[in-house]
């Protein structure tokens, strides 16, 4: 019995055996074998930087440690995945494996995104129109109607949310069209699926031979100079397109910084990122709704807007004159434009060209991620913000005393570190101490309009003071010491380690003493103490832009 993909799949593709290149040498050998069986290099080339000693060998054709990594993204098998260049080279990997020349069509429902009919049409297949209906919506009856009377429909095209427009379609209606289709593929492009409020269909995919859905890191994990995409499905459809894969499609440096993108450290910084590009996105649809020339913003499920304007050329003009780029697009609706959400300084440069005011207090926010051979590091802090903190150190009474700093310091923080606690826990307290200061003075920027100063309090019998400036001096002093070694994990002779490792990489003076009693009161007291000066330090007071010293300059 035939698969469907066997019975879609062009002939010419059938005929090829199953791509593979190195792929049974990578799994028959260790990654340290002696490597004569490709034409590589023997040298690294003469560059500099870590991975510059592996480019002379030619990467994985599929990566096990990147196929791994996404499909537990998207929670499917290794054997229902291809990494691809981008979802653009996969939406190129189906045309050229199941459209014959001449033969076979797809659909697509305009306005959509363009690459659907280029690939289709460079692969020299017909391209059916099925129109999104009124106010850009999907409507399933209107799309079978379209394509009815098609029998070569080899691929169907569904983006959902829809680019440029930004309109999910609703999964069971997806559902339905596979269902009323069982001889055709339908494409479900996701990648803009992680700033909607949808379900994937991922899971659903591996279930049913005809149903594809692509996914990206381009947009969700900020890789698109990267390219690395996939598309997600039932094995045998799988298997059956990477026969037209290239043989080394990646270049090692994506395969990398995929790889890096999506550790566990960095899980918790790239939701906060997601969730702040979605609350930026409602926050700009509303200010540009008010804005003369738009007659209407869409805000649907992805990382943009679209527009529709009275005077796409004069804005079009004013656009370019101000170096702000964004897509017109006409055919998709008159005076059609599509925006994406960008950072604090480019979204107040879009609103400018759009005659309104981003607001005079600019947000002070800032990531770090620091790699060590000892630790992995993600940190992101918002100073205007109490929530949300999240902080997984892997010791608990450490992430207890960092949540008391921030608690007490008034901002938010992410915080996630995975280090070697198997050998002790002193170079996890030190690196995270050194990237949340980082980070904090990261987001300070030039420290314009600060308090500067700040704190002491008691806590039951023991007394903390703490003084701080954040002068972008660092000193360190601190008076105190514990009977016991430890409070849980949490060895007590790395206090004053991190309070120095705060100031160093904070750029402040931090003045710390300490008496009592119990030491985890005194160590205690002595987070809080930071935490209160820190609120103080940090607080905006005066104008807005003054710098809290004569010298002009901290």
């Amino acid at each position: 019995m035939t698969t469907l993909a066997e019975r879609l799949a062009r002939p010419e593709i059938l005929r090829l055996p199953p791509f593979d290149i190195s792929a049974n040498a990578n799994a028959a050998f260790a990654a340290d074998a002696v490597r004569l069986d490709a034409n590589e290099n023997p040298y690294p080339p003469l560059a500099d930087g870590p991975l510059a000693a592996r480019l002379n060998r030619y990467p994985e054709p599929q990566p096990a440690a990147l196929k791994a990594a996404m499909a537990a993204l998207y929670g499917i098998g290794t054997d229902e995945i291809i990494v691809t260049r981008g979802a653009d080279d996969a939406i190129d990997l189906l045309a050229r494996t199941f459209c014959r020349p001449g033969t076979d069509a797809v659909s697509i429902c305009p306005p959509t995104f363009a690459a659907y009919a280029h690939f289709a049409l460079l692969q020299g297949a017909r391209v059916v129109e099925a129109p999104l209906g009124s106010d850009f919506a999907f409507e399933p009856d209107r799309f079978l109607e379209s394509i009815a009377g098609e029998p070569e429909l080899k691929l169907a095209f569904l983006c959902s949310p829809n680019n440029p427009t930004g309109g999910p379609i609703d999964p069971a209606d997806i559902l339905r069209i596979a269902d009323a289709l069982p001889e055709t593929i339908i494409v479900l492009d996701e990648a803009y699926i992680e700033f909607a409020e949808i379900e994937s269909l991922a899971g659903e995919a591996t279930r049913r031979p005809n149903l594809v859905v692509l996914r990206t890191l381009s947009k969700a994990y900020g890789l698109a100079g990267a390219r690395v995409g996939a598309a997600l499905g039932h094995a045998d459809t799988i298997a059956m397109t990477a026969r037209a894969l290239p043989p080394y499609p990646l270049p090692s440096l994506s395969i990398a910084a995929a790889l890096a993108a999506l550790s566990p450290a960095r899980r918790p910084l790239q939701a906060e990122r997601i969730a702040r590009i979605k609350a930026d996105r409602e926050r700009l649809a509303g200010l540009i709704a008010g804005a003369p020339e738009v007659l209407k913003a869409r805000s649907g499920g992805g990382n943009f807007l679209f527009l529709e304007v009275a005077d796409p050329e004069g804005l079009s003009a004013r656009m370019r004159a101000a170096g702000v780029r964004v897509r017109f697009r006409p055919h998709a609706a008159p005076g059609g434009v599509r925006i994406s959400i960008g950072s604090d300084a480019e979204n107040r440069a879009l609103l400018s060209v759009l005659g309104l005011q981003a607001g005079a207090v600019t947000p002070r926010r800032a990531e770090v991620v620091r790699e060590t051979k000892e630790t992995s590091i993600a940190v992101a802090v918002d100073l205007d913000r109490a929530e949300p903190r999240r902080i997984a150190t892997g010791l608990p009474f450490f992430d207890h005393m960092l949540d008391q700093v921030a608690a007490h310091g008034g901002f938010s923080v992410l915080l996630e570190c995975k280090g070697d606690l198997e050998v002790d826990a002193h170079h996890s307290v030190e690196d995270c101490a050194i990237a949340l200061g980082q980070a904090l003075g990261k987001a300070l920027a030039d420290r314009r309009g600060i308090g500067r100063f700040g704190f002491s309090l008691p806590m039951d019998e023991a007394e903390a003071h703490v003084l701080i400036d954040l002068s972008g001096r660092p000193y360190s002093r601190f008076e105190g010491d514990f009977a016991a070694d430890h409070i849980g994990a949490y060895p007590t002779q790395m206090t004053a380690h991190v309070f120095r490792s705060f100031a160093d990489s904070l750029g402040a003076a931090i003045h710390v003493r300490v008496e009592g009693e119990n030491d985890h009161h005194k160590t205690e007291a002595c987070y809080k103490a930071f935490g209160r000066a820190l609120r103080q330090a940090v607080a905006r007071e005066g104008a807005g832009d003054a710098v809290p010293s004569t010298k002009g300059v901290l």
